[in-house]
């Protein structure tokens, strides 16, 4: 049993800005001392073992010096051995150490993790509650012949999404710059279908249903859903609507059929949808169900399946986030 813990700190050091060494200029455990327990982990296969020992600590706040691959990993083991609901869950809050940090964007959360450590750390000197607030959660089950699995995540995402995911990691070195500047090499190889990412940004097989409407065709360019409206580099591709409970993007149209309306299609700025909801579905959800194959991103995780599967999303349970000044 380890010995009791408020606050938690959990560094990935495979996560982008934790690479190569760079998690020691942080100086996390020296922020912490000795109010706090320190846990590293040299893969993100590492963190569900890492979070048990949190768990036995008595952590009520996980300060996760990860990405959003981090958050992910954490938020679902602890879910799927807590339940959902459940009012032993502690606190989470991200210290931006990955690459891309779309939680801690949405959430407002600047800086570097030292400093992020340093206001958690503040928030809890006293012995009093730690101040939080809700944030809704995504629940994935994925029901195969090998069984069901369930994950929770903030944003999801298939087709051209997954494949780009897949380059950018294997390609670059991360951060926004990086995805910039892969994201315009696909759209070109898109167009001209030339190149090597030719088939980035290419129709992938599956079915797709939103809100029980069965869009048609069996070739999807992308799906995604997401509780956060605001995605990467500026792209702000969700138009709001009545209900629902998440941001949900589905097409069938070939990327070269879109491109000379990407802007339109990338930074929603009102007035009619430039394409009609049985090729374009695009608003505020409540339930999308994917059959496929092909593997997904969530969280900016790559998940890959070795069969095919079918895939419910839907609204899951509010996870409580340490809130700061």
């Amino acid at each position: 049993m380890e010995g009791k813990c408020r606050v938690a700190v959990l560094t990935n050091l495979a996560s982008g800005a934790n690479r190569l060494g760079k998690y020691r200029r942080y100086r996390l455990p020296d922020i912490v001392g000795e109010r706090g327990l320190v846990l590293e982990t040299e893969t993100v296969e590492e963190i569900e073992g890492a979070v048990e020992r949190l768990l036995s600590c008595g952590a009520e706040l996980i300060c996760l010096n990860g990405g959003d691959g981090t958050v992910q990993r954490t938020l679902t083991h602890l879910i799927n051995a807590l339940g959902e609901g459940s009012g032993e869950m502690p606190l989470l809050f991200p210290l931006r150490g990955g690459t891309l940090n779309v939680l801690a964007d949405n959430l407002g959360l600047k800086g570097r993790p030292d400093r992020l450590a340093r206001l958690a750390m503040g928030a809890a000197e006293n012995d009093g509650a730690l101040p939080w607030e809700p944030i809704p959660t995504l629940r994935l089950v994925r029901e195969s012949a090998s069984g069901v699995e369930r994950e929770y995540g903030f944003f999801f995402g298939n087709g051209a999404l997954y494949r780009f995911d897949q380059v950018y990691y294997r390609e670059t070195r991360g951060g926004p710059l990086a995805a910039a500047g892969l994201f315009l090499k696909c759209s070109a190889a898109g167009v001209l279908k030339r190149t090597r990412y030719a088939g980035v940004f290419g129709a992938s097989p599956m079915r797709v249903s939103i809100d029980g409407f069965e869009m048609p065709g069996d070739r999807f360019t992308i799906v995604l859903a997401m509780i956060f409206k605001k995605v990467v580099l500026t792209f702000n591709p969700f138009r709001e609507g009545a209900g629902g409970d998440f941001y949900a993007l589905a097409t069938s149209l070939p990327f070269g059929k879109m491109v000379s309306r990407l802007d339109r299609l990338l930074w929603v700025r009102g007035g009619e949808p430039p394409y009609p909801p049985d090729v374009y579905w695009n608003g505020k959800s409540s339930e999308v169900i994917i059959e496929a194959r092909e593997g997904y991103t969530l969280d900016g995780e790559l998940i890959e399946p070795q069969e095919p599967y079918r895939l419910t999303i839907t609204r899951g349970p509010d996870v409580r986030v340490l809130r700061v000044r």
